[in-house]
């Protein structure tokens, strides 16, 4: 925290109290940063990775409006996103097992499901109504808490404060270390960070800085002020990447939710960590800016071709199912969507597909008997089937 003590862009403020982890009194300066600017120069080398996010973005985009039935592929996107998000915050799932626990959770097996998976699908379900939501209304401080409350739901930071401001003293860095070791010290609580998140959402939401700063260029500078204020004891990382999705959309620059950059993320932790961080130190806004579009154009052209990928397989999967079952519906149907619900079982059918038991159970025996689908997992997962193809698609 010394680093922070000449900041350019906010200030320190000293606090103590007692860290009853390990018994004893601290007494540490915690950072406040300014208010966001409404003007900013960039220099050209990041203009320039701006506007090659900008191209890549609008092509992903394009693509995935050409789809007839897009869930089919923002199902697939946010799950990826779920994983690579809760993975920052040390919550691990691979997403074979996310999609088989969504399974299970609509047969009534929540009890089946691990708890970091299920801590995985507080995020697909935190993200589907922030979806809805930003269809037809803006980012409000009260879209963010029912984000914040739904993520943490069923998990030890749940409870009646779940999506409140906090009203306690929060540190980043290693768990159970002495606070004086922290990494960083965010704001302490109280009517002046409440205040300061107030002023944050005004500045997301303001004409000013929209005429003179680009959206990607906004999109990093409010996610280092939320992430530096971090308004709520928990989830913060999660909500504040969910966010910057919802201003894409916000401002017509993402029709559908196609685009996923936490997995990049997750795979440069400790440099996305560091420029968050660096902001604060020297005030340099473009380094951070630069990292965050060049990870919207990388993640933009890898999803344009995994978009592609799995329209192939899709069509592949199902011309093999036509032409063995052409009478098949029920299977055909099933292998349509195989790459938006890759794991399934008969109850699944049935809902998905208001069929009957028995034609469910013999569109998936068809289905097996074609090597479209094979059995996944153990008796735990009540006879659970999947297409490993379609992950195969979505990992590489």
């Amino acid at each position: 925290m010394a680093s922070l003590a000449n900041s350019p862009v906010g200030t320190t403020v000293p606090i103590s109290g007692f860290d009853a982890r390990i018994g004893a009194d601290y007494a540490i300066d915690a950072y406040i940063p300014h208010d966001l600017p409404n003007e900013l120069k960039l220099p050209d080398s990041t203009w320039l990775v701006i506007t090659e996010a900008r191209a890549a973005l609008a092509r992903l985009d394009a693509m995935a409006d050409l789809i007839p039935n897009p869930r089919l592929i923002t199902r697939v996107v946010t799950r990826r996103e779920a994983i690579g998000t809760s993975a920052l915050e040390g919550t691990f799932a691979a997403l074979p097992e996310v999609m088989a626990a969504e399974v299970l959770e609509a047969s009534n097996q929540r009890e089946n499901i691990a708890p970091d998976v299920a801590e995985v699908l507080n995020y697909t379900r935190a993200a589907a109504y922030a979806f809805d939501w930003i269809d037809e209304r803006p980012i409000t401080w009260g879209l963010i808490s029912s984000l914040q409350a739904l993520m943490v739901e069923g998990t030890s930071s749940d409870g009646p404060k779940a999506g409140e401001i906090r009203d306690s003293q929060v540190f980043i860095g290693t768990k159970n270390r002495p606070i004086h070791e922290a990494r960083f010290v965010p704001p302490p609580p109280g009517d002046a960070l409440r205040a300061m998140c107030d002023r944050w959402l005004s500045w997301l939401l303001a004409d000013e800085p929209r005429q003179t700063i680009p959206l990607l260029a906004r999109v990093a500078m409010a996610h280092y002020q939320f992430e530096t204020l971090h308004p709520f004891t928990d989830g913060n990382g999660r909500v504040g990447r969910l966010v910057m999705v919802l201003q894409l959309m916000a401002e017509k620059e993402l029709n559908q939710p196609v685009l996923s950059v936490s997995v990049w993320l997750t795979e440069r932790a400790s440099e996305y960590r560091d420029h968050l961080l660096r902001v604060s130190q020297s005030g340099e806004w473009a380094p951070w800016i630069e990292f965050l579009a060049t990870a919207v154009r990388d993640e933009a052209h890898a999803g344009y071709q995994r978009i592609k990928r799995l329209l192939v397989l899709k069509e592949e999967l199902a011309q093999s199912v036509r032409a063995n079952l052409p009478r098949g519906r029920l299977a055909i149907d099933i292998a349509d969507d195989l790459i938006a619900n890759p794991v399934l079982n008969v109850a699944d059918v049935v809902t998905r597909y208001r069929r009957s038991d028995q034609a469910s159970r013999n569109a998936i025996a068809q289905l097996v008997k074609l090597n479209v689908l094979e059995p996944y997992g153990d008796d735990r997962y009540d006879r659970l089937f999947w297409n490993r193809r379609v992950f195969q698609v979505i990992n590489s």
